[in-house]
């Protein structure tokens, strides 16, 4: 099974019930294996989405680039953070090794610690054996401590 695969059966296995996200060619075979899918145009949008689905009681997850975190920080730092609307978010990093686009590369180098200024602790995927483990881990951040719980898909994951 692909690690894509596997990712996703954990997350479903551990209780996500639906995603959201702005499509994305690395991420495409991760939500392939989603309930509930719903895409959005942008990534604000899904966070506010989850936010509004986790204050009903629900498990959803958010998938996004690392360029569209930027676009999500102010709805993770001033709703999910402060209200505890804790879910699993994975963030595919643009801009580190192998990148060619350099529009990518300073949201890529500042994501864990953007996320670390917002108090947000990141969870690295960087071989594809792990994704199980991590989404399990994820998932039990988010569910248990209710905080935020991204998977961070490193660069090397895929060489």
């Amino acid at each position: 099974m692909s690690w894509p695969a596997k990712l996703a059966r954990a997350l479903v296995e551990g209780g996500v019930e639906a995603a959201a996200w702005v499509p994305d060619k690395r991420l495409a075979p991760v939500a392939a294996g989603l309930p509930d899918l719903r895409t959005l145009t942008r990534e604000e949008e899904c966070v506010g989405w989850a936010a509004g689905y986790r204050a009903a009681g629900g498990m959803p997850l958010v998938l996004m680039q690392s360029s569209g975190l930027g676009n999500a920080l102010n709805a993770i730092g001033s709703l999910v953070v402060p209200y505890g609307l804790g879910f699993p978010l994975i963030v595919s990093i643009r801009g580190g090794l192998g990148e060619r686009n350099p529009a990518q590369m300073p949201l890529g180098r500042a994501t864990h610690g953007l996320l670390a200024q917002l108090g947000v602790e990141a969870f690295s995927l960087r071989r594809g054996q792990d994704a199980a483990l991590v989404a399990r881990g994820a998932l039990a951040v988010a569910e248990g401590a209710r905080v935020l719980a991204p998977i961070v898909l490193e660069p090397e994951l895929d060489l």
